[in-house]
């Protein structure tokens, strides 16, 4: 990982298509700028995490699993992708993928009532 210090209005490229400039740094928040060719996908982290998780449930259901994580989603909330053994009986665990080095999986919280 590069960590570069920029002050406000400084710029940084990446390669001849990417700019990013920072526009207002204070209080610990950083307001930036990127300028891009359209093909090129941007998101914020927490996007594309969703994004990466919507795939992979995608590529790896049928349709009863998706009735299944429908059903589970309209009756809670899902926390996170990086799943830890359910702590009580409020939450479930949906394993979307798994293999000898790698399990994929949603935690579902349970609505009460």
């Amino acid at each position: 990982m590069l960590v570069i210090t920029r002050k406000n209005g400084q710029k940084i490229m990446i390669n001849d298509n990417i700019e990013i400039t920072v526009v207002e740094a204070r209080n610990g928040v950083c307001k930036i700028a990127i300028q891009a060719d359209k093909d090129v996908k941007i998101y914020r982290e927490e996007i594309y995490l969703q994004i990466k998780l919507a795939n992979l449930i995608g590529k790896n259901t049928n349709t009863s699993s998706v009735d299944s994580v429908s059903n589970l989603i309209k009756g809670g909330t899902v926390l996170n992708d990086k799943i830890e053994p359910a702590v009580n009986d409020s939450e479930e665990e949906i394993v979307v993928e798994e293999n000898k080095t790698k399990k994929n999986s949603i935690r579902i919280n349970k609505k009460n009532g």
